[in-house]
This record gives structure tokens, C-alpha cells and sequence, in this order.
């Protein structure tokens, strides 16, 4: 039975196998050391007689094979290594290297993502993943203890969520299809379908000119949508137990990995504070500082302004910013009912940066059909989506929390693809 590096000191005083990829080697005197790396981090292999012979022979990232005795030492990270008594080459790694994976010597930002997949052999890199794992599961556990059902929609639609702009068209035998934007459509039609609670975790496309360190052009989106709802509160109520649980839980499951990054991750009080857009002006002259656009999307610096108002005021490095115009919300955005200009759409802000947007959902359909006339599509090109508002839709809402800006926030990254195993922006495509 293989054992990992995690395990060996469970294993003093006994024979073990242990197998992974040589990180490093050095030679002391009669005495070799093999650095020996596996998918739970790393093991020191101390080599005698013969074996250093064998030990030289190797080079780094070749796949190898390793018996001996556990023996305990807390001199070495882990407190025990291995004793080796017989050295198997399962493969060998081509030379010269085109990543240094041992972070000696740094490699260009670019030739890391053009060898990905030994990029993300780095303990960092792998670091970073494990905290996404540990997001999605957390994720996951929260949604389906409150009631909530998994879902998986298609990924290749007719039709866009938000209109026809920003789609990657695909060829779908004789008919046009594209990407999906987002399953917007297809967990709101669930829950009118009566399922009531629902979420996916699964990739999104935009079809987007971005070229910056915080978009990319396919992304993983968190998704959830409930029904019976009150108003865009409950579902702000939700968005923020989402979230406490995923930090709750990193700090419990990754502790090792928030070193490594040197972060802290506090976990979050609950409600996260709200202000609202109509409020922004006034809040950003309280900052010193002016918004340029008060009728759209907020701009980076007012991101960052308003985590800092928010942390000064509420010791708090979240906060939701409700009542989005509806010239910049989509169609299916339930408006404001004591100024339509505004609607019951929100963003949450975290640490200078947007990771979530959701909001309550027009559930009635007439306004539905005015609503897309409004915004200058063709009502006939969505019946099929306002089919259950027909027969009856409840009061609903739900959001999207963006994967990849999420880790990126939470571990302090400088460009969201470091948070994609094998991203794809505006000029990457491979791998």
C-alpha cells in the first residue's frame, strides 16, 4: 500500500512504499537525501551506500518509487522520513525543464500558463486549488442544508440570458446555438417547476473584450436561486451564510494553505452591511471621493472606496450595494416599486472587488414581456422561458458568486488566472 507524506509518521518502525515526483536531491558525505513530492506535499528520503549511486541518477520531476522504514525525526518538516531501501524509476522527465517547479529561479508569467500543467505541480499553485476545493464544498454543504437542490443546465442554449450580446456562437448542426452566459433562465424555470430551492456550480461564458487581471472570458459561477421569497433581502439573508460558511470553513480545512500566503481570513458577522445606491454620492464624499458614473456599473476605485468605508464603519470587508439601476440590470430584474429607476438588484463587495451579483426577480409576466420589450428585445424569442411565469411563478430571487474572483480575494492574488486551473481570456486558448 502507498503512503503518503502526510501519513508516514503514522507509520514508524514499519516498512512503507512511497512514491511521487523527485523535488530534489543533494548528497552529504556518504549520505544522500531525496526530496520527494506527493499530492499531499512534501517527504524527506534519506539514501545510504549503493543507493547514492542510485540517487544521482535521478533528475528532478522523474516519477519514482521508494521503500523503506519510517522512521521518526522531528528535525524534518512532518517529524519522521523514510529510510530507503530500494529506488524504482517509474519515469523519467525530459531535461531541460520548462518551468521551474522548485520556484528557484522564476519563470515569466506567460511561460507558466504555457506549461500549465507543470505550473501547477508549484506548492503555491496547488495551494491556491485546494482552497477552491474546499469553497465549492463548503458551498455545496451550506445550499443543501437549507433546503436547496442540485441542478445542471445546458451549456449550449438559443438564446442569451441578457439579450444576444456578449456570446460565443457555436455550430449546432443546422440550427444557431451558443455558449451560455449564465443558467439564469434554466434555475428559474426550475423553480417554478417546483424543485423552489435551487444551485449549480459549473462554468460560465462572456464573450467580453476584457483584458484585465479580474475577468476572464469562461469562469466557474456558483449559482443559486430561491422562490418565496419576500424581496431581494431574504436572498442577501442567504448570500450572506454562503459566505460565513466558506470562510468558517477555509479557516478550518486550509489553515496550511493561509500561511503559505501569509493571509488572514476573518470570519464575517452576520448581516453584511447594506448601502444603497441612490446613497452613493453622499457615502463617497464622505471618503473624499467622487463617483464619475452614477447611473451604471461601479468603477474599480469605487469598489475599493466603498470596502474602505465599509471596514471603517462596520469593521466589516463586505458589503452589499442594493437598488442597481435598471438600465444596467437585466431584463428579468424586478424594478423598485417606489422609483423605477432603480431596481431590487444588488452586488456584494468584497476586499476592493465584486464577487457576487444577484437580486429579487420579476415573477410576473406581463411586466416580464414589458420589460424585455423595454430593453429592445423580441418578447417571441423568450416564450419559452416565460412559459412557467404563465402558469404559475412564485416570488423569486437568486444570485451568482464568481469562483475565481473569490479566491482570487481571498488569498490576495494579483490575477484572476492564477485562480483558473487552465484559464481562457481574451488570447489564451491553450492549453
Amino acid at each position: 500500500m502507498r503512503v503518503l507524506s502526510s501519513q508516514l509518521k503514522e507509520f514508524i518502525g514499519k516498512e512503507v512504499e512511497c512514491a511521487g515526483w523527485v523535488h530534489g536531491t543533494r548528497e552529504l558525505g556518504k549520505v544522500g537525501f531525496i526530496i520527494l513530492r506527493d499530492r499531499r506535499g512534501k517527504m524527506q528520503a534519506t539514501v545510504k551506500g549503493n543507493l547514492v549511486a542510485r540517487m544521482k541518477e535521478l533528475g528532478l520531476e522523474d516519477v519514482i518509487s521508494l521503500k523503506g522504514i519510517a522512521r521518526e525525526d522531528e528535525r524534518v518538516k512532518g517529524g519522521a522520513e523514510l529510510e530507503v531501501s530500494e529506488i524504482t524509476v517509474l519515469n523519467k522527465a525530459e531535461k531541460p525543464l520548462p518551468v521551474d517547479i522548485a520556484g528557484k529561479t522564476e519563470t515569466s508569467f506567460e511561460a507558466r500558463f504555457d506549461h500549465r500543467t507543470l505550473d501547477l505541480r508549484g506548492e503555491r499553485q496547488q495551494a491556491i486549488f485546494r482552497v477552491q476545493n474546499t469553497i465549492c464544498a463548503a458551498y455545496r454543504e451550506y445550499l443543501l442544508g437549507e433546503g436547496f437542490t442540485e441542478i445542471h443546465t445546458p451549456k449550449i442554449i438559443a438564446t442569451g440570458t441578457e439579450g444576444g450580446a456578449n456570446l460565443f456562437p457555436v455550430v449546432y448542426f443546422e440550427k444557431e446555438a451558443f455558449l451560455a452566459q449564465s443558467p439564469q433562465f434554466y434555475k428559474q424555470m426550475l423553480v417554478g417547476a417546483g424543485f423552489e430551492r435551487v444551485f449549480e456550480t459549473a462554468p460560465v461564458y462572456r464573450a467580453e473584450e476584457h483584458d484585465t487581471p479580474f475577468h476572464l472570458n469562461e469562469y466557474m459561477s456558483l449559482d443559486m436561486e430561491m422562490g418565496f421569497i419576500k424581496d431581494e433581502e431574504d436572498v442577501m439573508k442567504t448570500c450572506s451564510g454562503i459566505i460565513a460558511h466558506i470562510f468558517k470553513k477555509v479557516n478550518e480545512l486550509n489553515k496550511k494553505e493561509l500561511e503559505l500566503f501569509n493571509v488572514t481570513l476573518p470570519i464575517p458577522k452576520v448581516p453584511f452591511p447594506i448601502v444603497h445606491y441612490w446613497d452613493l454620492p453622499s457615502t463617497m464624499e464622505q471618503m473624499g471621493k467622487k463617483m464619475k458614473d452614477q447611473t451604471g456599473d461601479l468603477e474599480r476605485a469605487d469598489e475599493e472606496a466603498l470596502c474602505e468605508y465599509s471596514n471603517r464603519e462596520w469593521g466589516s470587508e463586505l458589503v452589499f450595494i442594493d437598488n442597481y439601476p435598471a438600465k444596467k440590470r437585466p431584463a428579468y430584474t424586478m424594478p423598485y416599486e417606489k422609483n423605477p429607476e432603480y431596481t431590487r438588484g444588488y452586488d456584494l463587495l468584497y476586499r476592493g472587488l465584486e464577487i457576487v451579483t444577484g437580486g429579487q426577480r420579476i415573477h410576473q409576466v406581463d411586466l416580464l414581456r414589458k420589460r424585455f420589450k423595454e430593453k429592445g428585445y423580441n418578447p417571441d424569442d423568450f416564450e419559452f422561458y416565460f412559459e412557467v411565469f404563465r402558469f404559475g411563478m412564485p416570488p423569486h430571487g437568486g444570485q451568482a458568486i464568481g469562483l475565481e474572483r473569490l479566491t482570487m480575494k481571498i488569498l490576495g492574488l494579483n490575477n484572476i488566472r492564477e485562480a483558473a486551473f487552465f484559464p481562457r481570456d481574451r488570447k489564451r486558448l491553450y492549453p
